[in-house]
């Protein structure tokens, strides 16, 4: 049975939130440290690089801030804090989903709707409607610059005009918003264009705090901006997208997977996570395009921004790049009851027949060794060899960034054994070695542990974590991020 990186997912970080109920965090602070190594699969592996002394030191220090913390929020900070000693992916400690999304969507009386509005009711205001800023923007026409117009996020519209006496100056002001911590009128965010038409920004945030970041427009079009990493789209002055834009916009904000064909020669693949929950998806997709897959020769597969997830998803990705054998470290799973609970629950929740037989005979293998690292074959590597090359794609390129780790690492390292890829962008996240995480509850009911239960075979002397998985094309930042594809294109069609 192949190595299955069931839940591998990125990043998890304390949630910053201001809640009113208070917590003992110091009993928190040593369930945790107690359960963590216990449990954890990367615990020994950092202790033995960085040295006990470090270790004991760091502990006590944030011991010493535990029994100092009285609230949720900043007893998460010292929880987290003391959990990126070991390392920055598959591990945290946070807040229950059920519990966030209750902060996240507070049901506010009336009465608090009425202070919020007052607190922020002395905000500087641009006096335009919406109708009177269209027609400003529709007497100005010919005189505009790209940026100004109205705009739309996913929770906002604003509007964005030159500000009058100052050049290379703009302002923002809200349109829509919730209409309690925003209300229409008030200033959002003021621009200044640089020399290379980029700008820069002074930005409100919901607590109308200020904090200055860049914005720029994006693509050729001058319907798209790009603020905090957020896609706006403009929505007046009207202007037609260009393909190269529509492709974009639709690869920032797609949450399923899609085929485009870019020209008779290169089809262009969007695969925005590898969650498991988007294997079918990915499998269906595939399957209805087969055809039209094996016959064009190049394939671009795009994954900028995963998610991580499951190796099980990308599975059906591998005979369109498969050339020779593909070798991989296999995994050492971590023996402890709670960890052997974690592989049942896996069992009981799969349809996969063959992956929850496989998570059941490492449980049974845990309980018979724990306290101790075990694999299910006396082998290092496993070899995949069960694929038959196909003619078509001659050639495939995978584009990832800094933003990829965790289960898209694993198949950047298992693709980049093709002699067909090619693999384009940015250095990866480096987040792969300790995985297959564990999400168990705190005692106090509200936080919530992420750990890790598997190690890869090879460490240290193969080590992902810190370094990233290495591109054969660098991107540099003199092609924008909406260039990315129109570049890789170009390359593999020389």
């Amino acid at each position: 049975m192949k190595n299955v990186f069931l839940f591998s997912l990125l990043f998890y970080t304390s949630i910053a939130l201001s809640f009113g109920q208070q917590c003992n965090c110091s009993e928190s602070f040593d369930w945790m440290v107690n359960t963590f190594k216990t449990n954890d699969a990367g615990f020994q592996y950092v202790i033995d690089k960085k040295g006990i002394d470090e270790y004991t030191t760091h502990t006590n220090f944030y011991r010493d801030k535990a029994l100092n913390t009285t609230s949720n929020n900043d007893c998460l900070t010292v929880l987290n804090n003391w959990l990126f000693f070991f390392r920055k992916g598959h591990i945290g400690a946070y807040l229950k989903p059920g519990l966030w999304q209750n902060m996240q969507s507070p049901a506010l009386s009336e009465q608090s709707k009425d202070s919020i509005r007052t607190l922020y009711s002395n905000e500087e205001i641009i006096d335009f409607s919406e109708a009177q800023f269209r027609e400003y923007l529709r007497q100005k026409k010919g005189n505009l610059n790209a940026i100004e117009g109205i705009w739309n996020s996913n929770t906002y519209s604003i509007g964005i005009m030159s500000s009058p006496g100052k050049k290379n100056q703009f302002v923002a002001f809200i349109i829509r918003a919730d209409s309690i911590y925003w209300l229409p009128k008030q200033k959002k965010i003021e621009f200044t264009m640089k020399k290379d038409s980029s700008f820069s920004m002074v930005y409100s945030m919901r607590d109308h705090s200020k904090k200055n970041d860049e914005a720029r427009l994006v693509g050729n079009s001058g319907n798209l901006l790009l603020i905090f990493n957020t896609i706006w789209t403009k929505v007046y002055p009207e202007t037609r997208q260009t393909q190269k834009d529509e492709l974009f916009l639709k690869l920032r904000t797609a949450t399923s997977p899609f085929i485009e064909k870019l020209s008779d020669r290169t089809l262009y693949l969007r695969i925005p996570s590898f969650e498991y929950a988007k294997k079918p998806e990915i499998d269906s997709l595939l399957q209805l395009h087969d055809s039209l897959i094996k016959t064009i020769p190049n394939l671009i597969i795009d994954i900028r921004n995963g998610t991580g997830g499951s190796d099980l998803s990308f599975y059906k990705l591998i005979p369109y790049f498969y050339t020779q054998p593909i070798r991989s470290m296999n995994l050492k799973y971590y023996s402890t009851e709670l960890n052997a609970q974690g592989y049942d629950n896996w069992a009981n929740t799969i349809s996969d027949t063959a992956v929850s037989r496989y998570c059941q005979r490492v449980a049974l293998k845990m309980r018979q060794n724990i306290g101790s690292f075990i694999a299910l074959n006396d082998s290092t590597v496993s070899i995949t060899k069960s694929y038959i090359p196909s003619a078509c794609p001659v050639k495939v390129a995978i584009i990832c960034n800094q933003y990829n780790g965790s289960t898209d690492e694993a198949f950047l390292l298992k693709a980049k054994q093709s002699s067909k890829v090619k693999v384009f962008g940015r250095p990866t996240a480096g987040v792969l070695d300790i995985s297959n995480i564990r999400i168990v509850d705190f005692p106090n009911g509200m936080f919530q542990l992420i750990y890790s239960m598997t190690a890869r075979i090879g460490l240290p002397v193969f080590s992902i974590d810190g370094v990233g998985i290495q591109p054969d094309y660098f991107i540099d930042d003199s092609i924008p991020e909406e260039d990315w594809i129109n570049f890789v294109m170009s390359t593999i069609e020389y």
